[in-house]
């Protein structure tokens, strides 16, 4: 039995080999019967593919690619996509509609909606600043890379120094590596990276100075500039005496130990007692500012000198 079901709601026409070549004329009641049950059916087959809610172009079971047909052989494109046809695909087939089992664009297809890549998870999405700054974070510190940067006199010193500093950078929680960059550029400049802990001049330039605190005879000379920073006059050695709970005005030459003058240096510049000026208002996550950090210590003096060296550091961290 065989159908030839064709768009525009045309009646399907009987294959000769069952009824005889001459349709339902002179056929038995029962295969009439059946004859008219067929065509009733192909008549409401056919209505459906006029361009209504369940035509091949819109929300339907397929799209006639395997219709009516014998087991083992391909359908003729009836509108139910190979419901009877034993070589089409057998139920709703692969529907041309927007509805049902088909490969429209809703059902049981990986489509729009199933569990493909979307626009969701964990992948990248607008971030701020890179946490520690522009520079990024302060990682693993290689001492020796560090010392490899700094001019051949130096880099002894800083071998056996900027471990110290490094240390209470950590301690006190540094963590912007511009920042330590510019603690470790401040100390190579002041203090030949720790080579000298004591300032060379005298001090008696100091005497008398109000500015610094020396109000009694000989302060000058005893507060001259001590440690990784040159620690300078009466106010200073006393605040920093108070900061640390030990007495650097009766001892000021306790300045000089490593492990002092490292919590001095870096608690002063990121805190701002030298200057008022902390070290986080010219270095931050928005900026860095060597030439300008210069004034968390003394000034502009040597800023830009200082700056380089401290661009160098960052380099090596």
């Amino acid at each position: 039995m065989h159908f030839n079901t064709n768009y525009g709601n045309q009646i399907s026409q009987m294959n000769p080999v069952l009824f005889g070549g001459g349709g339902l004329t002179g056929q038995s009641p029962m295969m009439v019967m059946m004859a008219q049950m067929l065509q009733t059916m192909m008549s409401m087959m056919a209505m459906m593919q006029g361009g209504g809610a369940l035509s091949p172009c819109n929300p339907g079971f397929g799209n006639g690619q395997n219709g009516f047909g014998m087991p083992r052989q391909p359908g003729t494109g009836g509108p139910l996509g190979g419901f009877l046809g034993g070589g089409g695909n057998v139920g709703y087939g692969q529907g041309g509609g927007n509805v049902g089992y088909g490969s429209g664009n809703q059902g049981y297809r990986p489509g729009n909606m199933g569990t493909g890549s979307q626009n969701r998870g964990a992948g990248p999405g607008p971030t701020g600043p890179v946490p520690g700054g522009p520079s990024g974070r302060v990682g693993n510190v290689d001492i020796n890379r560090l010392v490899s940067v700094l001019p051949q006199s130096q880099q002894n010193s800083a071998r056996q120094h900027f471990p110290f500093i490094v240390q209470e950078a950590q301690r006190q929680g540094v963590q912007n590596k511009a920042q330590l960059a510019y603690i470790l550029a401040t100390a190579t400049h002041e203090s030949g990276a720790g080579k000298h802990m004591e300032e060379f001049a005298s001090g008696r330039a100091y005497e008398g100075r109000r500015s610094l605190g020396n109000t009694q005879p000989g302060d000058g000379v005893r507060f001259k500039g001590r440690g990784y920073v040159q620690l300078t006059g009466r106010r200073n050695y006393t605040d920093w005496s108070r900061r640390l709970g030990m007495d650097l005005v009766g001892n000021p030459r306790a300045v000089e130990n490593p492990q002092v003058a490292a919590k001095i240096l870096v608690g002063g510049m990121m805190g701002g007692t030298f200057t008022g000026r902390g070290l986080g208002s010219y270095i931050n996550g928005q900026r860095t500012d060597f030439v300008g950090a210069r004034r968390t210590v003394n000034g502009t003096d040597r800023a830009g000198s200082i700056a380089q060296i401290a661009q160098r550091l960052m380099s090596a961290l």
